[in-house]
């Protein structure tokens, strides 16, 4: 997306209503698909949505760096070393310094760890396979252009 592009998005238009707005509309949906998740993680696996998509970047995605797991996953970097703690707690992460970096720690799962994952990952990609389900595949595709344009926007444009 272009800077012309975002400036003519950007170009006043008429009121909004607030069921118009994006913002307001991507947060009621994350918000209830973070509720639907949390509750079958809780359920599940006894661990938070946070927790599971810790576990899951590191053992799906091979994360192994709590910054790089706050970038990928867009989190806070102090709710992932929060978050970490507790797993490496409950025996389901492991924490190794880093020669490279003092200041860091190699992640890693822990054989605990990986059995929750390989538990919880099918009843997840169950999950999002109902909810893609809600959509075509061709409205699947312009949603995720869509998302895509939008996070780019969103990376490009400050509207202080």
């Amino acid at each position: 997306m272009s800077q012309n592009d975002i400036a003519r998005i950007a170009e006043p238009q008429p009121e909004l209503q607030l069921q118009q707005f994006l913002t307001y509309r991507l947060s009621r949906v994350q918000a209830k698909l973070n509720a639907q998740a949390s509750r079958v993680l809780r359920e599940h696996a006894g661990i938070t949505l946070t927790q599971w998509r810790i576990l899951a970047l590191i053992g799906v995605e091979g994360l192994r760096r709590s910054a790089d797991l706050s970038r990928h996953a867009a989190l806070d970097k102090g709710m992932v070393s929060r978050n970490i703690k507790l797993l490496v707690a409950e025996g389901l992460v492991v924490a190794e310094g880093d020669d490279s970096d003092q200041r860091a720690q190699t992640l890693g799962l822990t054989g605990k760890g990986r059995q929750l994952v390989e538990r919880t990952l099918p009843i997840m990609r169950k999950r999002q396979n109902l909810l893609r389900g809600a959509l075509d595949a061709g409205e699947l595709a312009v949603l995720y252009r869509a998302l895509d344009k939008l996070e780019l926007a969103a990376e490009a444009q400050d509207f202080d």
